[in-house]
């Protein structure tokens, strides 16, 4: 009599992660709150309200206050590779601001308004693109 075993199949890495993905959004979507969704849970969005009391907002990515402080909304994440650090060292230099009143924030996710632009109409961040994708825009 011959037993027979079961074939062990090996994934590859990429099909464990997507799998693994996959899982894991199944599990975790179900609980997040709609109202969470509909509403766009996260931070406001920059460069639409009120700045503070002499503050000036020439655009939707630089905030200059009325105490000389430049904020910077960055629309590409930082990982480690100092997307956020360049992005405000461009800002700096044009302006010939104090380093140490740069500010740097997150963009509220709004792809109309902060969307890669060598991407389309998505924001996100990948390819190395910080720097050469935001330099007009923060110029």
């Amino acid at each position: 009599m011959t037993t027979r075993h079961p074939r062990i199949e090996n994934l590859s890495r990429r099909d464990f992660l997507k799998q693994g993905t996959g899982l894991t959004l199944g599990v975790i979507l179900p609980t997040v709150p709609a109202r969470l969704l509909a509403a766009g849970a996260g931070p406001g969005v920059a460069g639409s309200g009120p700045v503070t009391a002499g503050g000036f907002a020439p655009n939707a990515f630089v905030r200059i206050g009325a105490d000389d402080t430049v904020t910077v909304i960055a629309k590409h994440l930082e990982m480690g590779q100092g997307a956020h650090t360049g992005l405000a060292t461009l800002v700096a230099e044009e302006l010939d601001a104090d380093w140490a009143r740069v500010v740097v924030e997150g963009a509220p996710a709004d792809a109309a308004r902060y969307n890669n632009l060598f991407w389309g109409k998505a924001q996100g961040t990948g390819g190395s693109t910080a720097i050469a994708n935001s330099f007009m825009q923060l110029r």
